[in-house]
């Protein structure tokens, strides 16, 4: 499903890239998931204490952004990704749907359990050796090419939904607070789904004055994120227009995604300047090898 609050039905003309990043517990590091064209994504690598980019491999399919997870150094990217083609459906080996823990900012697969369908699936780093697989344990057994090493992995029997739950579980553990349960209906065949509530979650910055405000909404089979930064003595809310993605980096700063381009933001009394960091609408698929240190544990 695509964000409807960034990549609006019917639109013409050139679409920009989309852009999702994940940050490290622990380590200046983020990892920036690029998608598009539409069944193209790129990993890349963030400092962002320096703001460099470290360019990586492309994938031809879909990966799952909000069923993957950087461990807390961001040395590993755990991935759910899916590449239906004719042979991939075929495939009853690697299967056309897997999670894979990979070494960032490549994807070629060190551990990778195949799957075989799109529920579920993906992981997060609970700690630096312990990974929990978003897969029931009858489904979590690795490839033999493929197994982990010097990681504990933990299995999930009462793995169900697509992006939710796991979604929510990395959301809280990284600092965002629930205010209010996502509570949707199911209108039949013709309705499909409606929210009669909305999710919100927030998230303070280091100072506890500011927090950033995530709305999720669902109608029909179209989903919308939207983000704001909530002002927390006035109460004074200014929307981050166009943004598929928005956090606090490990640094504090107030770092966001709008139209294939990356930003640092800050808050004028009252209003939200910010400052171009990256533009990555001009990136294009290629084939990218990866370095020998990539393909090993």
């Amino acid at each position: 499903m695509e964000n409807v609050a960034v990549t609006k039905k019917g639109l013409k003309g050139p679409v920009p890239c989309r852009l999702f990043f994940i940050m490290a517990r622990r380590a200046p590091i983020a990892v920036i998931l690029r998608r598009g064209p539409s069944r193209w994504v790129q990993l890349i690598k963030w400092n962002t204490q320096t703001d460099e980019f470290e360019m990586g491999q492309w994938f031809h399919g879909r990966i799952y952004e909000r069923r993957s997870d950087l461990s807390p150094d961001g040395s590993l990217f755990i991935y759910f990704a899916q590449k239906i083609t004719g042979r991939s459906l075929r495939d009853k080996e690697y299967t056309y749907a897997w999670t894979a823990i990979s070494r960032p900012p490549y994807l070629t697969a060190l551990a990778l359990w195949p799957k075989g369908d799109c529920w579920h699936g993906g992981g997060l780093f609970e700690n630096g050796r312990v990974v929990f697989l978003n897969h029931k344990p009858e489904a979590a057994i690795p490839h033999p090419k493929h197994r982990p090493h010097l990681l504990r992995v933990r299995s999930n029997p009462n793995a169900q939904g697509e992006d939710d739950p796991i979604f929510s579980m990395r959301l809280e553990r990284d600092g965002w607070v629930k205010k209010q349960e996502w509570e949707v209906q199911y209108r039949g065949p013709n309705g499909l789904f409606e929210t009669t509530s909305p999710g919100i979650f927030e998230k303070k910055n280091r100072e506890g004055n500011q927090s950033i405000r995530l709305l999720r909404t669902i109608q029909v089979l179209d989903y919308s994120e939207t983000f704001s930064i909530i002002f927390r003595q006035s109460s004074k809310e200014i929307t981050i227009e166009q943004c598929g993605w928005a956090d606090w980096d490990q640094s504090g700063r107030l770092v966001f995604a709008r139209h294939g381009k990356l930003f640092a933001g800050w808050l004028n009394r009252s209003d939200l300047e910010f400052q171009l960091l990256r533009d990555f609408n001009r990136e294009k698929p290629k084939s990218v090898s990866p370095p020998s240190w990539a393909k090993h544990w």
